[in-house]
């Protein structure tokens, strides 16, 4: 063990245990020791008579301090919470302590001068017990492992600057008067935390508490600071609050920073005597109601435990010279009552506010979206006279960047609000560039960037007439990384006063989100004006295309005034027609021929001359260069549906009329326009079609072309159907040419096969009508398969040139092997794709047709027919090459 001594004192210390504790001893050589603070016995009651009389300056008997340290406490010494979170510790000693003449301040009344302003604090030693006195130990005095400070002062008093503390005047306890400071909940805070601050802002609630802090404790004045982050996200101090005791109080630097420390510790702070503490630096020179003497600072804390605000009472009024214990715990416990009150408080505004500013979006989205504007200044004016309600703003100005030149505006929407709400707003096109508003919206427009100004004439001086507060944000189109404009908000007013104050964070997420509407309103109106040029072009196109698709008039006069032959010497009545044979003026009358037999012009009142130009019109809309999906095809599959029609007893009976109109219209309308490709093409060559429909791409087209001759003025077909009727009739019309696509066909024929097999088809079900309708579409337009032998091989032979070609375009554009169909390589195995194609889609179809329907039967044996050929001539094939190989 070493020994240290020094004037009055020996110091004994074990080597290699660390300076964190001493053990007194006294002449008697009874040891007390220092522990750490949660091993340090409890303090004594207050208010004894020893503790009222305050310390003794000598001992009756010499003292050893040994240091000592227990192995069971050594995690104490990197534990902030021991080092700097606890408060003083008192020792019992069996006599008096005897220090040195000089040493006229108490052992722990002084720290070191460079240990930071920290948890627990310099006071006054709280009253001693009647059995003896009692030593004031912090856990500050041993910051340094060595013990050096406390060595030098009990050993070396003349190197320290020693400090004289009145004692209190007897009689009289350092504890707060009141009922919040005898231990007692507290009322009033209750009452705030019961609702009574319900209708009050955090603000009023923070002053209140303020006052009613200041009197608790007995302090001179009072300031509390709320935690606020900053643009960089670092945590900052404000807004300051200040008790009415001392009028326009200005926050010096010592206040910030003894504040600013509590918040970073988030411990309590109790300094006795601030100007005898050399950390602080204080200047003589302030005044004297300035000057602090004793300083509480206690942090504000929410549930979570996170520092919100702290609150600092200054100068302890009265007898007291100090703050005592008592006062910490009544201000600890007062701002743990505050931080929960604050907390929901900022809680609700922030839910209000958040309310708001959806309401505020939900009334400019609305704006956005219920009306088509015309107007442009129109929208923007009701969008500006929304959000100037919103924001309590009298000025609102929107500048419009020139489309040509970006470097300036065109144009300028301005909406001002009186005092009585009203909102009147103007248009202008010619700048003032002296105006301070101009200036800004340019300085804004150059940045990119929100700008918020407080005080306008501070900034700009004399030229800023009439303007106190502005915020300014672009318009920015994030896309094109473009400005399209900007927007500005000017001289805000209170809400609770008629007086001008400035833009809150609150109004610049307002301003930024009416920004945004507005470049959602102007990209809107953009995409409008577009639109709208577009349909003008489409409309003009139109125009074009129907005129040159419309009838020529001697080709309609002639099919007018021709006398039309009748069904059975066309051959229209029997399955095997074929319309090679006939010229093009035969084939309109073929087509016009079947509209007469099945009275339809007399059923729904179709002038002849219209239906004579809507057949020429519908051959004009077929192209001459396909080689199978022509007008000859579209003739065949229409020939085909007229001929079930007349056939079958049973549809004449069940189908409406009107269904019957829209199974001709469909099977003479159902490939109009068709390029020789198929979707398949259509979507890998990325055609324009293909942009407009994710499925059956050519079908929808085909309809497309169909309402288009219908809707021509020579052409109307409809025209004199009722608006139920012709709205039923489109439908039909648009569903049955969808049934064409081979696709559909595959995914639905399965259930039309149930219901011919299980002999369910209900004719009262429009589900199952709808059905029947779309085999009927699909039966006709491959009925090609039905015809007599020498036709057939002629059609297959047409329809396999038009695959080979666009095989030969797919191998050519997209540098890939097309389909077996559509490869000019297996242009010998004809014969055999045909039997495939016969197997897989045209016998099960015509299998199922001919169960329903009798008269359907012949389809079904000219498809066997053919089939037996082209098998045919794949056995001839295979033998032809068996002959070669041998």
């Amino acid at each position: 063990m070493q020994q240290i001594s020094g004037p009055g004192v020996t110091l004994w210390r074990e080597e290699g245990t660390p300076c964190r504790a001493y053990t007194l001893r006294t002449r008697s050589g009874t040891p007390q020791t220092a522990r750490p603070p949660h091993t340090l016995p409890q303090r004594p009651h207050r208010g004894t008579k020893t503790g009222q009389r305050g310390f003794r300056k000598a001992l009756e008997g010499a003292v050893e301090i040994q240091e000592s340290w227990p192995e069971d406490h050594s995690d104490a010494i990197n534990n902030p919470r021991m080092s700097c979170g606890e408060n003083f510790r008192f020792v019992k000693m069996s006599g008096w302590v005897r220090m040195h003449p000089k040493l006229s301040m108490l052992l722990l009344g002084r720290r070191r001068d460079s240990h930071p302003p920290c948890g627990s604090s310099c006071r006054l030693a709280p009253p001693a017990a009647l059995e003896g006195p009692w030593l004031s130990l912090s856990l500050n005095q041993f910051e340094d492992c060595s013990g050096g400070h406390l060595v030098r002062s009990l050993l070396f008093p003349e190197s320290s600057i020693t400090h004289q503390y009145h004692q209190p005047q007897p009689g009289r306890s350092p504890c707060s008067a009141g009922p919040c400071g005898l231990g007692k909940c507290c009322d009033w805070m209750m009452g705030l935390l019961g609702g009574r601050a319900s209708h009050l802002k955090w603000q009023d609630v923070c002053h209140r508490v303020l006052v009613h802090i200041c009197d608790t404790v007995a302090a001179e004045r009072c300031c509390l600071a709320m935690t606020t982050t900053d643009e960089a996200g670092g945590q900052v101090l404000g807004p300051f609050f200040q008790t009415t005791k001392t009028q326009n109080h200005t926050h010096p630097d010592w206040e910030r920073s003894i504040m600013g420390y509590v918040v970073s510790t988030g411990w309590p702070l109790n300094i006795s005597d601030a100007y005898e503490d050399t950390r602080y630096h204080l200047k003589v020179d302030d005044p004297a109601a300035c000057r602090p003497k004793s300083i509480l600072s206690v942090p504000i804390k929410n549930q979570h435990d996170e520092v919100i605000g702290v609150v600092m009472a200054v100068n302890k009024m009265g007898t007291a010279c100090f703050f005592s214990k008592q006062d910490e715990k009544v201000l600890s416990s007062h701002m743990a009552l505050l931080g929960v009150i604050l907390e929901n408080k900022q809680l609700t505004e922030r839910l209000e506010r958040e309310c708001h500013h959806n309401q505020v979006l939900l009334e400019l989205l609305q704006l956005l979206t219920e009306h088509y504007h015309r107007c442009l200044e129109t929208l923007l004016s009701k969008l500006s006279a929304v959000i100037l309600r919103a924001s309590k703003a009298k000025l609102c100005k929107i500048f419009i960047s020139d489309q040509i030149d970006g470097e300036c505006f065109s144009w300028m929407v301005c909406v001002e609000r009186d005092d009585h709400g009203h909102s009147t707003h103007y248009c202008k096109r010619e700048f003032d560039v002296n105006d301070v508003s101009y200036m800004y919206a340019v300085r804004v427009r150059t940045s990119m960037e929100m700008l918020n100004i407080s005080n306008i004439k501070c900034v700009t001086q004399p030229t800023a007439a009439g303007f106190q507060t502005l915020i300014c944000a672009p318009i920015r189109d994030t896309q094109r990384n473009l400005v399209l404009g900007v927007c500005e908000l000017l001289n805000k007013v209170s809400t609770d006063s008629d007086e001008e104050t400035e833009f809150s964070r609150a109004d610049e997420r307002l301003l930024q989100t009416f920004v945004e509407c507005c470049a959602l309103a102007l990209h809107n109106y953009a995409v409008q004006q577009e639109a709208e040029k577009n349909l003008t072009k489409l409309t003009i196109t139109e125009e074009v295309l129907s005129y040159h698709i419309s009838a020529r008039v001697d080709e309609a006069e002639a099919l007018e005034k021709c006398t039309v032959p009748s069904a059975h010497s066309l051959g229209l009545m029997e399955f095997s027609f074929s319309e090679a044979g006939l010229s093009l003026a035969a084939s309109a009358q073929a087509a016009v021929r079947m509209f007469l037999d099945l009275d339809l012009l007399q059923t729904f009142n179709i002038d002849y001359k219209t239906l004579c130009r809507w057949v020429l019109s519908i051959r004009r809309g077929y192209r001459g260069n396909v080689a199978y999906h022509n007008w000859s095809h579209a003739l065949s599959t229409a020939h085909c549906m007229f001929a079930i029609i007349r056939r079958t007893e049973q549809l004449q009976n069940k189908l409406s009329s009107l269904e019957i109109l829209a199974l001709m219209v469909s099977a003479l309308s159902h490939d109009l326009d068709h390029r020789g490709v198929n979707n398949s093409y259509i979507h890998r060559a990325q055609q324009p079609l293909s942009r407009l429909y994710t499925h059956s791409t050519l079908e929808h087209h085909h309809i497309n072309i169909c309402l288009l001759i219908l809707n021509n003025p020579d052409s109307r077909l409809l025209c004199n159907l009722s608006s139920e009727d012709y709205k039923a009739c489109i439908g039909m019309i648009e569903k049955n040419i969808l049934a064409t696509d081979l696709t559909v066909h595959t995914q639905r024929r399965s259930e039309f096969f149930d219901l011919v097999d299980d002999k369910t088809l209900q004719w009262e079900h429009e589900e199952h009508r709808d059905l029947l309708r779309s085999v009927l579409m699909t039966a006709c337009d491959v009925c090609a398969i039905t015809k007599p032998w020498k036709e057939q091989k002629r059609i297959a032979r047409l329809v396999a040139e038009e695959f080979f070609a666009q095989g030969d375009r797919e191998k050519r554009e997209f540098n890939i092997r097309p389909d077996a169909v559509m490869d000019r390589v297996n242009s010998t195995r004809l014969a055999e794709l045909q039997v495939q194609y016969i197997d897989s889609i045209c016998s099960p179809l015509y299998g199922a047709l001919s169960s329903l329907f009798e008269s359907c039967s012949p389809l079904k044996d000219g498809c066997t027919k053919n089939r037996e050929k082209w098998q045919m001539l794949v056995e001839k094939g295979e033998e032809k090459r068996d002959a070669v190989k041998e």
